[in-house]
């Protein structure tokens, strides 16, 4: 048997954790302190680290991968694993799953077993989909996602956290019924890229966020997280989109997940259609500006309106700032 598993196991995933391992360590952490993130004992950590960067990453260069999606990979699964290791493994995963979808891998698996030099099992789309609901659903998601691909002006109004953009069907009653990209957006070279496609379970936070607040608010399908500071309440205000601001009854310092998402959906308990609301983020949670919809492709028109107005009152601010100087 030769399943495409074996080079996740052998040689995708060895890489980067390697990579991954010299991440964290010029971030400062020890190497108990690597093993202890990673899972691994202190003397795996020191195995990886005592072999050269540079042999990972020609070891994913052999298996298709480009630099730049392996530099992006390593520096979105790093942040990710301090914070949330399930949200880890899923990125992870999604990534492997799209590259084997797109072909990425197959040269390097063919290589490794010829006899494999008519297979294109990994090629082949996802069946079962059935339900027309779900279908109209994906294919708005995936022209969204494209959109914003495309867009000069998204990259600026990205958080620290990537972008995912999510869609429900009318009645969602679970987080399988909400499709987001697994993975997530997130900055390549100055530009917005999906990790993935999209797919229904493929979002936790904004799938959840959505969900709340669709027991208020059944109209709103879907909704996107963009960053937020001064300019961009600046932006949505002079947009004359209709926003809200979190108000979080919990003590300084310990906010939460749960805490953000019921405070996101009290505020439609009060307005029942907000285009924008605002949460302030706290310790260990940064600050969000979530734009709600009908469906993605109406939350991305907004959202695209935000970036490009951003720009612009930024560019208007550094133009007087220097005249002023």
């Amino acid at each position: 048997m030769m399943p495409p598993c074996e080079m996740m196991s052998k040689s995708f995933l060895p890489a980067f954790r390697g990579l991954v391992s010299y991440e964290l360590k010029s971030l400062g952490y020890s190497q108990l302190k690597i093993a202890s993130v990673l899972g691994l004992t202190q003397s795996a950590i020191s195995q990886l680290l005592s072999k050269p960067k540079s042999t990972y990453v020609k070891t994913l260069l052999d298996m298709g991968l480009n630099i730049d999606e392996i530099n992006s990979l390593v520096k979105l699964i790093t942040r990710d694993i301090l914070r949330d290791p399930v949200r880890t493994t899923l990125t992870l995963y999604s990534f492997w799953m799209d590259a084997l979808s797109r072909g990425v891998f197959c040269d390097y698996h063919r290589r490794m077993y010829p006899q494999l030099s008519s297979c294109e099992i990994c090629l082949q789309k996802k069946i079962g989909l059935q339900d027309t609901e779900r279908i109209q659903v994906l294919a708005r998601l995936e022209k969204a996602v494209k959109l914003i691909e495309e867009s000069r002006y998204f990259v600026n109004v990205m958080p620290q956290v990537a972008v995912n953009i999510v869609e429900s069907i009318r009645d969602a009653k679970t987080l399988e019924d909400i499709a987001g990209v697994p993975g997530r957006i997130v900055a390549l070279h100055d530009k917005p890229k999906a990790v993935s496609k999209p797919e229904f379970g493929g979002s936790r936070h904004l799938a959840k966020v959505l969900l709340a607040v669709k027991r208020f608010s059944p109209h709103l399908n879907s909704v996107i997280n963009l960053k937020f500071d001064s300019l961009m309440e600046e932006t949505v205000k002079s947009l004359g989109l209709k926003y809200s601001e979190t108000k979080k009854n919990i003590l300084v310092g310990r906010e939460t997940e749960e805490a953000v998402i019921e405070s996101v959906s009290e505020e439609f308990k009060k307005a029942q259609f907000l285009d924008v609301v605002f949460d302030r983020g706290g310790y260990g949670i940064e600050p969000i500006t979530y734009v709600f919809g009908e469906d993605s492709l109406k939350v991305v028109e907004k959202a695209l309106k935000i970036a490009r107005k951003y720009v612009e009152i930024n560019a208007y601010r550094s133009f007087h700032n220097r005249a002023n100087i």
